[in-house]
């Protein structure tokens, strides 16, 4: 057996509980809580600009994940009792490798774009949780999008999922599942030891993209969906131009400035950003007829498309002190 053909085979045994890429019309629209400065950034450059999840708020994005996935492969009594010790070591080795490649080279190159899925049963006041965590203190905007254009151009890098929120005891349960799961199948397609680096890649990338996708129950009010770039997916470099970087309060951070552009090709038309944004709600703090106005101005002079699409949060709503 080829390296390719069992890379393949166990990609697909590995995924098959694994979310599947949502239909354009199954998408729910989703609204990204941000600041002010950000809204008139966009709004200016036609940027979109995605985050590195190892300097995001909550040190659980990445690094739990991919850790929980080492600690229990190098600990697993199902992989080590199912491999001859050749095979065990050979497995070990390539994922340790993996790991390591990843840590000191890939990881530096993940974005994430993070939305909250909007409810239009509550409209315009938007989510409590989110105006306070993300919103500016309810002096921020939410920036309501329409991402269905994206899912339906062919080969691109980006991922989008929703998030699971699991406990600590359920992400290990399921690692250890999956775990089990891969070493009964190595053993019945009789994989031998020079051909444990493929099998090593296919189960590191299974625990990369769980890692990606899960977070802690505690944040589950957050209704989260993730758009995610990962280099190494960027086959034809659509967006490697765009890998960037951004100096802020927590100093130099690497991003990638997505402009929707960048995904089109002669044969499918990328969508103009203009058409991404469905609304652009003022928090509760800030929606005052004065803020109001002067977005629209801002619009006017940046994204006159957007001018009319600005409502107000009447969310009651008291700042943390």
């Amino acid at each position: 057996m080829q390296d390719t053909d069992l890379h393949d085979i166990l990609a697909a045994e590995l995924w098959a509980d694994a979310q599947t890429l949502p239909q354009p019309g199954h998408l729910p629209l989703l609204a990204h809580y941000t600041s002010i400065h950000t809204l008139e950034r966009i709004a200016r450059t036609g940027e979109i600009w995605f985050s590195n999840p190892l300097y995001m708020n909550d040190v659980d994005e990445l690094r739990y994940g991919i850790n929980l996935g080492l600690h229990t492969v190098r600990g697993h009594p199902g992989l080590r009792h199912a491999l001859a010790p050749d095979h065990y070591n050979a497995m070990l080795d390539a994922f340790e490798a993996q790991y390591a490649a990843f840590d000191s080279d890939s990881a530096f190159d993940v974005y994430v774009f993070s939305c909250a899925e909007h409810d239009e049963g509550i409209g315009d006041d938007g989510l409590l949780s989110m105006w306070r965590g993300y919103g500016g203190d309810g002096n921020g905007v939410a920036i309501v999008f329409d991402m269905a254009g994206l899912l339906a151009l062919p080969a691109s890098p980006l991922l989008v999922r929703q998030v699971q929120y699991l406990s600590y005891e359920q992400s290990e349960a399921w690692m250890d599942a999956t775990l089990q799961r891969f070493a009964e199948s190595l053993v019945r397609l009789g994989a031998l030891p020079d051909a444990m680096p493929a099998a090593a890649s296919a189960l590191f990338e299974r625990i990369k993209l769980f890692a990606l996708f899960t977070k802690h129950r505690g944040f589950h009010e957050e209704r989260e969906w993730r758009i995610v770039y990962l280099r190494e997916h960027d086959r034809d470099g659509k967006l490697t131009q765009q890998l960037n970087y951004a100096i802020g309060g927590r100093g130099i951070e690497p991003r990638l400035r997505f402009t929707v552009a960048a995904l089109g090709s002669p044969e499918a038309e990328a969508p103009p950003l203009d058409d991404l944004v469905e609304r652009i709600i003022l928090g509760p703090v800030l929606a005052t007829p004065l803020a109001l106005r002067s977005v629209q101005r801002m619009l006017e002079i940046y994204r006159p498309a957007w001018t009319g699409r600005v409502a107000r949060s009447s969310t009651p709503y008291r700042a943390q002190r």
